[in-house]
């Protein structure tokens, strides 16, 4: 007699991305070793009882970095970071049971085969899957580094000196320009003073301003922002499996009584 009890099992697949642009991919498999035990208990001569379980763990990560540039003045436009974890664990209990079928109650009539024992098998399986996702998209601003300031100050300075009016040279910093020469070097922010100076001195060569006219050099310090884009995976499983299996046997007084009347029925020897 064959009884089987078998759920249903969620399976989930994850997606393979693929990308074309230049990756960096750092991929960590870590697997625990299967832990085995067993215990077997003799409780009776009618009776056995046996317990066995395995215990496994399986951890996977794996985080890609992917960045795109404009083509134009080779600036960063895209950042994409992408990371997955993914943690699984299994449970596994056998239960191995034998009777027999005095301690039952049954006799050799309960038998299809009187010679051989009775089997139950039952089976239960569950399996948890969690997965979590977080995406996020950020947009950055950056800011121009001191040598490009300088370096427009420089073209202005060129620019200016071959003014035919001869107007009187200033400049203006915005928010963003002053920020990135405060954090400068000392020797670069010492150059950007020297060129201010040189400045001052060709204006004093010059007559008094014209007001309006005068000749403005605008620095900006704002540089093409770029975005961000983070996706983080996490991924968790658990599975349990339960195993029963029920040995029933066969009355050993039928057995008895069957080689009995065996021996009894051959020839006896004169």
């Amino acid at each position: 007699m064959l009884s089987t009890i078998q759920p249903s099992i969620k399976q989930t697949v994850l997606p393979i991305e693929s990308s074309s642009f230049g990756r960096n991919a750092l991929p960590r498999i870590t697997s625990n070793n299967k832990v085995n035990t067993s215990d077997k208990t003799e409780i009776s001569g009618l009776l056995s009882f046996a317990l066995s379980m395995q215990f496994a763990e399986m951890n996977y990560s794996e985080s890609s970095s992917e960045m795109l540039y404009r083509s134009d003045d080779n600036s960063l436009a895209l950042k994409a970071n992408r990371s997955i974890d993914v943690n699984l664990k299994l449970e596994k209990f056998q239960f191995d049971i034998t009777l027999s079928a005095e301690s039952l109650g049954l006799d050799a009539s309960a038998f299809g085969n009187k010679s051989e024992p009775m089997t139950l098998k039952l089976q239960y399986t569950q399996f948890d899957l969690m997965l979590s996702r977080d995406i996020q998209v950020k947009q950055h601003k950056t800011l121009r580094t001191p040598q490009e300031i300088i370096q427009d100050l420089i073209k202005g300075l060129t620019t200016a000196m071959q003014d035919p009016d001869k107007r009187t040279i200033i400049y203006t910093l915005d928010d963003e320009a002053v920020q990135s020469l405060v954090q400068s070097d000392p020797k670069l922010a010492k150059l950007f003073s020297e060129l201010v100076m040189i400045m001052n001195a060709v204006n004093l060569m010059k007559d008094q301003s014209h007001g309006n006219h005068d000749y403005t050099i605008m620095l900006s310090g704002k540089s093409k922002p770029y975005t961000e884009f983070t996706d983080d995976m996490d991924v968790k499983g658990f599975a349990k499996e339960y195993s029963v299996n029920i040995t029933i046997l066969p009355p050993q007084s039928d057995s008895a009584a069957q080689a009995e009347s065996a021996t009894s029925s051959l020839p006896s020897k004169q």
